[in-house]
């Protein structure tokens, strides 16, 4: 896609509106601080709770390429503008809603205006700096998410303690109104042509990419481990089908989402499963540790809050320091040091729960944190550097779209394992903290023992 050049600004003061408007995705970890709050309110329970995550992130997984490459045709901004707008008005459908389907009706419109804004924040962070600077532009990119992920779970426990669980969607609202008041000093270096763009569109391809990632995700999300079912294997069936034209449509393209030497990389194809995996282990600690913190040692909102704040501290260290390492050992190594990181930190973690050691529960959850941004930076420069300049869109959207399907997986799979753990402890005559709290070890050393192993395996394969 040809590019034109824009009027020169202030990078440093455009990637702080980039990770203004990005930080409103971040800052959906303090929902997960609300979770207990909500799982009491709408009389639900515990695996209930994941349909408030699978909506929101089935939604924007699913659209994430498809806006990615939109921005890449018709301009990153625009699009990201409209993303901006449109989590606007999630944020207040979210806040008044009435009933547990109309909060998950919401979370839809949230998921979109989300895949608006995430598919093309890392493009536009990188198209701010010249190319030389891409590592530190991603590098300062995720410390501002990172740092969003800070005070998320902070001031959500804060907005919940004046406001209830509404509190966690209300105090995102200021924050997108001002990321549209500072839009006029985003001015990205580089932009594609719009006349050739809106010409030679492709919607056929992003609306098969779209149909078939979301039956995939659908399919994943409907497993239930204690009844058997077709429904999720059809599903499943039919988004492979879906996914299988696309392909096709992909090759017969003259301009295809994803370049035929990248999808024919099998250390790309491998770096991306990497990331499912990666961000399926770590989605652990923002989903169950609240009810941890909550029902085993009795903490308050604010408190959970300050605790699963840890995990982004430490993403925000592990940002800093992944652009001094990427530069010494390259970015593939950054991301697989990253990810050893986050199994030992889940190991860890679980150690720590079993052992009921407080501090060394709050360090492994820093630990953790520090491996999932090394890994984060890392991944990122591979996917933007593997694929086209005129590809960031698409480059950046596919960073996302791995994390969230390792989220929505994890969403399904822990909790369905934690609740038949537990289930099975209980009829053992342990007591329900016991259960609850032996069925966490299982999950955190297991999980966290799998992914070590694998990036064992992954160091061999390339020796």
């Amino acid at each position: 896609m040809p590019e034109r050049a824009a009027k020169a600004a202030d990078p440093l003061a455009g990637l702080v509106v980039v990770g203004l408007g990005a930080s409103l995705a971040a800052m959906d970890l303090a929902v997960n601080v609300a979770f207990p709050a909500i799982t009491a309110a709408f009389a639900l329970d515990m695996p209930a709770i994941r349909w408030l995550v699978i909506c929101y992130v089935l939604t924007y997984a699913s659209l994430m390429l498809v806006f990615g490459n939109l921005g890449d045709h018709i301009g990153h901004r625009r699009v990201f503008a409209a993303g901006l707008v449109l989590s606007l008005v999630a944020f207040v459908l979210c806040a008044v809603a009435p009933s547990y389907t109309w909060l998950l009706s919401a979370r839809l419109v949230q998921g979109i205006g989300t895949a608006l804004t995430l598919s093309c924040a890392p493009a536009l962070a990188t198209l701010l700096f010249e190319d030389s600077d891409r590592t530190k532009a991603l590098g300062a990119y995720s410390s501002l998410y990172a740092f969003a992920g800070i005070v998320a779970p902070l001031a959500g426990g804060v907005a919940m303690t004046m406001l209830g669980w509404s509190g966690v969607f209300w105090l995102r609202a200021p924050l997108a109104l001002l990321a549209l008041a500072l839009l006029p000093v985003l001015k990205p270096m580089r932009q594609p042509e719009k006349a050739r763009a809106l010409r030679t569109f492709d919607w056929r391809g992003p609306t098969l990419l779209a149909t078939g990632i979301a039956a995939l995700l659908l399919a994943v999300s409907s497993v239930n481990i204690d009844a058997s079912s077709w429904s999720p294997v059809l599903i499943g069936l039919a988004a492979i089908g879906v996914l299988v034209v696309f392909a096709r449509h992909q090759r017969r393209t003259p301009e295809p989402m994803l370049p035929l030497a990248a999808m024919r990389d099998s250390d790309f194809a491998l770096t991306n499963v990497a990331s499912v995996c990666v961000h399926f282990v770590a989605f652990a600690v923002p989903l169950l540790l609240p009810y941890y913190l909550a029902r085993i040692e009795g903490y308050t909102a604010a408190a959970t809050g300050a605790v699963i704040a840890l995990s982004p501290a430490g993403m925000l260290l592990g940002s800093a320091l992944a652009v001094p390492i990427a530069r010494r050992t390259g970015s593939r190594r950054t991301a697989l040091l990253g990810a050893m990181i986050v199994g030992a930190g889940s190991i860890a973690i679980g150690t720590a729960v079993s052992a009921q050691a407080l501090a060394a529960l709050l360090t492994a959850v820093l630990l953790h944190g520090v491996g999932l941004g090394l890994f984060q930076v890392g991944y990122t420069d591979v996917n933007v550097a593997t694929l086209p300049h005129g590809a960031r869109g698409v480059a950046g959207s596919l960073t996302m779209v791995t994390r969230t399907t390792g989220v929505v997986t994890a969403a399904t799979a822990l909790t369905a394992v934690v609740a038949a753990i537990e289930r099975n402890h209980l009829a053992s005559g342990a007591a329900a903290s016991e259960a609850f709290a032996a069925a966490l070890v299982y999950v955190y050393i297991g999980a966290g023992g799998i992914l070590v192993v694998l990036v064992l395996l992954g160091c061999s394969q390339r020796r």
